[in-house]
């Protein structure tokens, strides 16, 4: 993997939010919201020519070129606030490749003076929670009193973080930048998780110190728990009615 300047803007020890596609879509939303509000200017992104389509176009008997030199992986800065937001479309899922890319993330942030890389990501949970609860891990005592202070709760025992969300956190600390993950709590790891990405955008941005417009968030979050609602309420109805029913003949 190469990393490819688009443009190399001027940097001092600015922040980096790492986000790409994972349990809950917490990641991946977190960093296309701020990018939707901040709008960071791209400069740089990874190349990846063999991610694009395994066939060939053409129209009227004459191929038509697929331009492959478009990356699923980018970097963004946003001068105003100082950071550097990475977005990607995919994940590997694979040990190789993932690990490659994180470190590829990682030597990128070397490069532009990153100060701490965070992460927001999701961690399951086996129950609905009305109110998904946001906790914290990092690369050093300091910043966990850092994370307390900020009202973040330490998470508890041992636990592990697939994918390259939670790799950049450790190849951060082997490449000695600061790194904070936020864990934010979904009991639906396979779909989007609103109510999560909601609760991780709120802390985040606490943590950033970045005063975002979390509006249109909390409208969806509150449509989303509505609608849960309503569904667990006609799930109930409907075993009652089918119990009475048992009772018939």
């Amino acid at each position: 993997m190469q990393l490819r300047f688009i443009n190399k803007p001027e940097m001092s020890k600015p922040l980096m939010l790492v986000g790409l596609p994972g349990m809950g879509m917490v990641a991946r939303t977190t960093v296309n919201y701020f990018m939707e509000f901040l709008k960071p200017e791209l400069f740089a992104d990874i190349p990846m020519p063999y991610f694009s389509p395994s066939m060939a176009f053409f129209d009227k008997g004459l191929v038509v070129p697929f331009d492959r030199e478009i990356s699923p992986f980018k970097f963004y800065y946003s001068q105003k606030e100082n950071i550097i937001f990475f977005s990607g479309d995919i994940q590997f899922g694979y040990i190789a490749k993932d690990n490659e890319l994180a470190l590829k993330i990682v030597e990128a942030a070397k490069l532009c003076g990153v100060e701490i890389i965070y992460t927001v990501i999701a961690t399951h949970v086996k129950r609905y929670v009305e109110e998904p609860q946001v906790s914290g891990v990092a690369t050093s005592p300091e910043l966990l009193k850092f994370l307390e202070s900020k009202g973040v709760k330490i998470a508890d025992g041992s636990l592990r973080i697939s994918g390259v969300n939670g790799l950049v956190i450790e190849y951060a600390l082997r490449k000695g930048i600061k790194g904070i993950s936020l864990l934010s709590e979904t009991a639906f790891p396979e779909a989007l998780d609103i109510k999560a990405c909601h609760a991780g955008i709120k802390k985040i941005s606490e943590l950033l110190d970045i005063d975002i417009d979390l509006g249109r968030i909390e409208i969806e979050a509150k449509k989303f728990d509505d609608g849960f609602k309503k569904y667990l309420k006609d799930m109930q109805e409907k075993k009652r009615k089918e119990e009475d029913l048992g009772y018939i003949g």
